[in-house]
């Protein structure tokens, strides 16, 4: 028994690239959430060999940019999880030995979560390795092609960041 309707474009969206116009609002839209996709996919196959999920990754890169250390509800906030969620993610990162628990000198009741120099070490290691990746990939293109890219995504990023877009 399938889970999609037969005429569903997330059957096809999974599998490989939107098939509507590139000057279509859609096809924008479209090829954008495909790349997401195809990226998050690309992270998941680079982290893997320290074995780190997606999720671990991304906290351990959230601590470093917070300067080490956060609150688990700075945490959840900053990574936009649920308590429940953060608190697993963060018991697989302590059983690694990559970030401590204690509890905040401010608020007994906060958990901090700081990263460990093992913690950080890889982290570390893992983002120069999936930066490499991609590296090697963008080098494929030309340089007026990256140029346009850095542009297009300066845009995107600078909407994203000013909260300009829909919920």
């Amino acid at each position: 028994m399938s889970l999609f309707h037969p005429n569903s474009s997330l059957r096809s969206f999974l599998a490989s690239p939107p098939s509507s116009s590139r000057n279509e609002p859609g096809g924008l839209s479209q090829r954008l959430l495909h790349l997401n996709w195809l990226q998050h996919r690309q992270i998941a196959r680079q982290i893997a060999a320290f074995d780190l999920t997606v999720p671990q990754f991304y906290t351990l890169i959230t601590l470093i940019n917070l300067g080490g250390s956060a609150t688990m509800g700075t945490l959840s906030r900053e990574l936009n999880q649920v308590s429940a969620t953060m608190t697993g993610i963060v018991d697989r990162l302590v059983r690694e030995g990559l970030v401590e628990r204690s509890r905040s000198d401010e608020d007994r009741r906060a958990v901090l979560v700081t990263l460990t120099p093992r913690g950080y070490e890889i982290v570390e290691k893992a983002w120069a390795q999936s930066l490499n990746a991609l590296d090697r990939m963008l080098s494929q293109m030309s340089d007026s092609e990256r140029e346009l890219a850095v542009r297009l995504l300066d845009a995107l990023m600078a909407q994203l960041a000013n909260g300009r877009h829909s919920n």
